[in-house]
C-alpha cells in the first residue's frame, strides 16, 4: 500500500514551491541505485520514481521542485526536454571499464530479467568462456554508456562526479552533491542518509569482497585490472580510449 501511494503522489503533477528541480544524469552500472537510495532518503518526498529508459524524465511534463534520478539519457537527448528554470542538474559517470566488468556480471548473474533482450544477453553470456562474453559486451551493451558518456565529455556546465570519487570519500563526494543541489545542510541528516546506503550496510560486506551473484558485487574502482589481458586492451582501445581520455581517466592510449 504504501508504494502503490508513493508511486501516486510521485508521479503527481503539484509542484514542489521552493525547491529547485534536482536531475541525475548517468549511465548504466556508474552507481546509479546507490545515489538514487541516498537521495530518496534524503528528499523522499521530492523523488519521481525511475523507469525504463528514463520515461520519468522523456515523457515530458517535468514538476518544478521534484528530483528525477536514474536518467540514462545523452546531452541531446537530455535538452530536448523542456525543463523548469531552477534547476539543478548533475552528471556521475564510471570509469567505462570498470562498468563493463559490472555490466558483464550483472548481466550473466545478478540483474533481474526485465525483458527477452536481457534474458537473450545473459544466455550469450552463459554460453562464451569471460574472454569472449566481454568482447561481446563491449561491442554491444556498452554502447549506450558509452554514448551518453561522449555526448557530455568536455562540455561540462554543472558538476561531474565519479563514481571512483564517490568510492574513495563517500562523505565529501556527496556533500557536493547536496550543496549543488541545495538539499538540506544539516550535517548529521546528510550523514544518515549518506550511512544508510554505505556499501556494508546494504551488503554485510567490507568494500572488496565480492559476491557475484549480487548486484552490488564488490564495491571497489579499478577492479577491470583483474580481467583485461592485452587482447581486451587493445579491443577497448580501439573502440573507447579515446573516451578514457576525453573523461579524465587516462592521459593517453598508453595504459
Amino acid at each position: 500500500m504504501k508504494r502503490f501511494l508513493n508511486a501516486i503522489f510521485n508521479n503527481s503533477t503539484r509542484p514542489r514551491s521552493g525547491e529547485p528541480t534536482v536531475v541525475h544524469i548517468t549511465h548504466y552500472k556508474a552507481g546509479s541505485q546507490w545515489v538514487y537510495m541516498v537521495l530518496n532518503h534524503i528528499a523522499e518526498e521530492r523523488i519521481v520514481t525511475p523507469e525504463v529508459a528514463a520515461e520519468h524524465y522523456t515523457r515530458g511534463g517535468i514538476v518544478p521542485g521534484s528530483i528525477y534520478p536514474c536518467v540514462y539519457l545523452t546531452k541531446e537527448q537530455f535538452k530536448a526536454v523542456k525543463r523548469p528554470r531552477r534547476s539543478r542538474v548533475f552528471i556521475v559517470i564510471r570509469d567505462l571499464r570498470d562498468t563493463l566488468i559490472s555490466q558483464y556480471f550483472s548481466v550473466k548473474k545478478s540483474h533481474e530479467m526485465l525483458n527477452p533482450l536481457m534474458q537473450r544477453a545473459r544466455d550469450i553470456l552463459n554460453s562464451r568462456d569471460l574472454q569472449e562474453g566481454l568482447i561481446h559486451l563491449m561491442k554491444n551493451n556498452l554502447k549506450s554508456s558509452a554514448k551518453i558518456q561522449r555526448s557530455w565529455a568536455g562540455s561540462w556546465r554543472t558538476i561531474f562526479v565519479k563514481y571512483e570519487d564517490l568510492v574513495a570519500d563517500e562523505y565529501s563526494t556527496f556533500n557536493r552533491i547536496f550543496d549543488h543541489c541545495r538539499f538540506v545542510s544539516d550535517e548529521t541528516v546528510r550523514r544518515e542518509a549518506i550511512n544508510a546506503h554505505s556499501f556494508e550496510r546494504m551488503t554485510g560486506r567490507k568494500p572488496g569482497e565480492e559476491d557475484t551473484n549480487s548486484h552490488h558485487r564488490k564495491g571497489v574502482s579499478g577492479d577491470w585490472e583483474n580481467y583485461f589481458d592485452k587482447q581486451l586492451k587493445d579491443v577497448f582501445k580501439e573502440k573507447y580510449g579515446q573516451i578514457l581520455i576525453d573523461t579524465g581517466y587516462e592521459k593517453d592510449f598508453n595504459w
